[in-house]
């Protein structure tokens, strides 16, 4: 199993995941039960399916690299298969949420290409991921070398994510910026960190630390092309001439 997945797997489990977690799971409830369809999937164990809870498709399922007890459980089912090669027929999933799988994959674009066959015609894509135009962000550039999630990870930001998905015939619907937490946990400074937080949602609202995109799979329609008959020509006046020379008859 990629070791950057299940190192940001575990990092939900702490105080600041829970919280991101939290505000994530506020986030989609915006989003999903405005969704409708046969078949919501999210790749990745992220949250254990809370994310998913405010959905109103019935058959939601959760894919993992890994059996896990959080797989288990109802009503959600569960797949175990890698996110660059899911084990889903074309065209047949509604809904996918993506959360933070991106960032920490080997190979992003396969996983958007999967999504893109397994999706139907009009289906959403929802990618929650770390918005590297924040303090988030700039926090990153001092802490990757530690090679521990959340700063493993390789932050996309929004205009290389909508450019790849608009390669895949995806046009983005919506988008949110949010979660100004700081980028660590301190119980003993937990009033201040408050009061910095509303100060930055005030007046930066657009470097939230986690952005949420929602794109939807565009139909592709073949327009029959008619051929372009070229017009019978017109006459012009004078082009031709209509004066006729009367000349002698002989008898």
């Amino acid at each position: 199993m990629n070791s950057r997945l299940t190192q940001i797997y575990r990092w939900f489990d702490t105080p600041l995941g829970q919280r991101l977690l939290a505000a994530e799971s506020e986030a989609i409830q915006t989003v999903l039960p405005r969704l409708f369809g046969y078949h919501l999937i999210q790749v990745g164990q992220i949250g254990d399916g809370g994310l998913l809870e405010s959905s109103r498709i019935r058959h939601r399922c959760l894919l993992g690299q890994q059996p896990s007890p959080s797989l288990m459980n109802p009503p959600y089912s569960s797949v175990f298969a890698l996110p660059e090669a899911l084990p889903l027929a074309a065209d047949s999933i509604d809904v996918v949420v993506l959360p933070h799988i991106l960032e920490f994959a080997e190979d992003p674009h396969e996983i958007l290409r999967e999504i893109e066959r397994v999706l139907i015609p009009e289906g959403h894509l929802l990618i929650l991921g770390f918005n590297p135009i924040s303090l988030w962000g700039i926090s990153r550039w001092f802490l990757a070398q530690r090679q521990q999630a959340p700063w493993c990870g390789r932050f996309l930001s929004l205009s290389r994510l909508k450019d790849w998905l608009a390669l895949l015939g995806f046009e983005v619907v919506e988008q949110q910026v949010f979660f100004f937490a700081m980028p660590f946990h301190h119980d003993h400074l937990k009033q201040y960190m408050v009061f910095l937080e509303n100060l930055a949602h005030r007046w930066t609202s657009h470097l939230g630390a986690v952005y949420l995109l929602v794109a939807k799979k565009r139909v592709t329609t073949l327009i029959p092309i008619k051929p372009r008959w070229q017009p019978q020509p017109a006459l012009v006046p004078g082009a031709i001439g209509t004066h006729f020379e009367n000349h002698p008859t002989h008898d």
